[in-house]
């Protein structure tokens, strides 16, 4: 992968092309992703809290102007807190079996961030129970 250039996380809706630029999730409260592993374009949502939160995936998809279809994009949320301080990452839709190589490929565009790290926790990947990125993908990090 060439050279990335470091993006300034922002807490208003963001498009990321994780070809060319890298942000750091720990500065990343709490906040919905979507991701298109061919494309390599990461949507972050709104960063709002609570009852503030006033849309959803697809609105924020369709603000964006991101090229592609919906649901070509993997979506969740991600951010830190007390209880994660080094991160967590929540599929919602949760990746299906059939969706695997996609999910995988989506772990490993999060292990080229900043901030990620073997004890990031991963919820909602294959039926499996909460895990740490370090237990799916150890040779990774």
């Amino acid at each position: 992968m060439a050279k990335r250039t470091k993006k300034q996380t922002e807490k208003i809706l963001m498009t990321v092309n994780v070809k060319r630029e890298i942000i750091d999730i720990l500065q990343i409260a709490n906040r919905r992703f979507m991701y298109n592993p061919q494309t390599g374009i990461l949507i972050l949502g709104d960063e709002m809290y609570g009852k503030s939160i006033c849309s959803s995936h697809s609105q924020e998809f369709y603000a964006s102007k991101a090229e592609g279809c919906f649901d070509d994009y993997l979506r969740g949320w991600i951010g830190v807190s007390k209880n994660y301080p080094r991160g967590i990452i929540h599929f919602a839709p949760v990746v299906s079996m059939e969706q695997f190589d996609r999910g995988f490929d989506t772990l490993q565009m999060f292990t080229k961030l900043e901030g990620i790290n073997g004890d990031t926790v991963i919820r909602g990947f294959c039926g499996l129970p909460e895990k740490k990125m370090g237990d799916l993908l150890p040779s990774t990090l």
